[in-house]
Parts: structure tokens; C-alpha cells; sequence
């Protein structure tokens, strides 16, 4: 964990000259994939700072307890219910200057700390990658869409014995409101 902080501030130290020109501040709900195809709502927010144009993104996003999900495949009458969490660092380009509509992409790190109530579950570095639309005045308040898919790998450890690598993360959609300054 110590690790992944100490990235992220180097990163930020070496962005900086691109952070000279306003940001953005999301609140935003989430539907997405948390792990073996199940979907949870979850809630998040992303500080953005940049120009124009580049942006670099600082995010988290919380998903609500997946319940009795089979987290082994060789053990499928063993059901847990896991909690998921995903922060994150990247980079977003945003389309056509001074318009109302913006259309963005952007990829990026996520960081993905897991836990469940049975199983014991770490903590696993991915990536991520968006494409959405921000709609509404500059400086103000945006409505913001967009569709986000997280992929990471965590171990995990059943009875001290067992161990594999789980895949958390998947396609998700998230809506919200972006406070633009």
C-alpha cells in the first residue's frame, strides 16, 4: 500500500507542469463487475487537475458487499461475500475546447484492495481504462457519463493452504455530476 501512495505522488510531482490550468472535482454513482461476472452499485469520486485538454485523474470507488459469490473454482459449494475497492491514477484527454458537450478518454493504474469474510483476499495493481462525455459549462456544474472497465489480480488464500490469483474489476458504468473550475 505504502508503495502504490509513493507512485502516485512521484507521478504527481512529475505531472506537474501539466497542472497548471483548472480540474474538476466528480461525485458519481457506479453499476459495474466486481469479480466472476456479478454486479454491484458503488459510489465514488475523482479529483482531475490539468488544461485544457490532458488531465490527470486521482480517483476512488467503492463498490456495495458482493454477496455469496464463488471466489474458488475447485471449491464451488463455498460461497463469500467480498467488499471491493479501486483507486486510482491516469491520464484523460477531453475533445473540443470551450464546448458545451466534451467527449473524453482515458487510461490509466488502479489499485484494487479487496476483502471477503471467509477467504483472505490482498491487494492488487491493474489498469483501467475510460471513455465518457462531460456536458455543461466551463467554469460550472457538468453532467458527466461514462463507461469504465477495471482489471485487476489479487491473491487470495482459502484455509492457509490454497492459493490463486482472482481477477476483480470488469466493465462499469458510472453517472454523476463534475464540479468544474
Amino acid at each position: 500500500m505504502r508503495r502504490v501512495f509513493l507512485m502516485m505522488a512521484a507521478c504527481c510531482v512529475l505531472a506537474s507542469p501539466a497542472l497548471a490550468g483548472g480540474g474538476a472535482v466528480d461525485l458519481y454513482g457506479v453499476y459495474g463487475a466486481v469479480v466472476d461476472g456479478e454486479y454491484e452499485p458503488g459510489i465514488g469520486v475523482r479529483l482531475s487537475l490539468g488544461s485544457t485538454h490532458w488531465m490527470v485523474d486521482f480517483g476512488a470507488t467503492a463498490f456495495m458487499e458482493v454477496e455469496d459469490t464463488p471466489i474458488f473454482d475447485e471449491n464451488p459449494n463455498k460461497d463469500d461475500s467480498m467488499k471491493y475497492r479501486a483507486f486510482e491514477l491516469g491520464m484523460r484527454y477531453l475533445f473540443y475546447d470551450l464546448h458545451k458537450v466534451r467527449p473524453y478518454v482515458g487510461a490509466g493504474l488502479s489499485y484494487a484492495q479487496t476483502n471477503a469474510t471467509d477467504v483472505r483476499m490482498g491487494s492488487g495493481l491493474g489498469f483501467y481504462v475510460v471513455a465518457g462525455l462531460r456536458v455543461g459549462r466551463v467554469p460550472g456544474i457538468n453532467f458527466m457519463a461514462e463507461l469504465i472497465y477495471r482489471h485487476s489480480e489479487v491473491e487470495t488464500t482459502y484455509n492457509l493452504i490454497e492459493t490463486t490469483d482472482v481477477t476483480v474489476g470488469g466493465i462499469g458504468l458510472q453517472v454523476g455530476a463534475s464540479f468544474v473550475f
